[in-house]
């Protein structure tokens, strides 16, 4: 049966190891490293199953070890796109539906930014979720409903628009409303049920919400 979960590490700022092995004790993962995550890999003694990119960052001790090993190495050169683009490009023709991604929130804002609108590029075609030490960001279609502790953050954000929008279980709640990028945002809700629920009629929508996976 062909594995249809799949791990991306990308070279950001990695959640902590707890949080990563929760997500790798998960039965049936492919695991994807992009150029320089692997280091980050090698040093938590993870293999991956593919090292994919230019090959720009990996370090030369951590690229003859994975080698010595046999992993597979997908060296692509073209600058087109970037590492985590061209893992996402091997995932969707491997046939992976369901992406978690480390290391794609960072300091470097420029990068983050550009991995969300990567992710979207993907989007709905695969179930891309981001993994940072508290939240699992993602975009989902038109609705979602998903059981959360009460009293916690969600945001979302229309990317860059989202028409129609109610809420229920939030502080703040919306009714048949607009949000667009540099207008209006749903950042730093509360919720206050243990369910809650988000649609919008059009558009495309980031959401931000609690893994609890420490």
């Amino acid at each position: 049966m062909r594995k249809k979960t799949a791990v991306i590490f990308l070279n950001g700022k990695e959640p902590d190891i707890k949080i990563i092995n929760k997500i790798l004790s998960k039965k049936s993962l492919t695991i994807i490293s992009a150029d320089g995550a692997t280091d980050y890999l090698y040093k938590h003694s993870i293999i991956p199953d593919v090292i994919i990119g230019d090959m720009d960052s990996i370090s030369p001790k951590t690229y003859r070890y994975f080698k010595s090993i046999n992993t597979n190495i997908l060296k692509l050169t073209e600058q087109e796109t970037t590492d985590y683009e061209k893992a996402l490009n091997f995932a969707k023709k491997s046939g992976f539906k369901n992406i978690f991604v480390c290391g794609a929130v960072s300091n470097r804002i420029d990068h983050t930014f550009n991995n969300f609108s990567v992710t979207k590029r993907f989007h709905p075609e695969m179930n891309i979720k981001l993994i940072n030490d508290e939240f699992e960001i993602f975009y989902f279609d038109k609705s979602i409903t998903f059981k959360y502790k009460k009293n916690e953050i969600v945001s979302f954000l229309g990317i860059p628009i989202a028409t129609g929008v109610k809420t229920e279980g939030l502080k703040y709640p919306l009714k048949n409303e607009s949000l667009e990028f540099g207008v209006r945002e749903g950042t730093l809700n509360e919720s206050v049920s243990n369910i809650i629920k988000i649609s919008y009629k059009k558009g495309s929508m980031l959401l931000f919400k609690k893994h609890y996976l420490k």
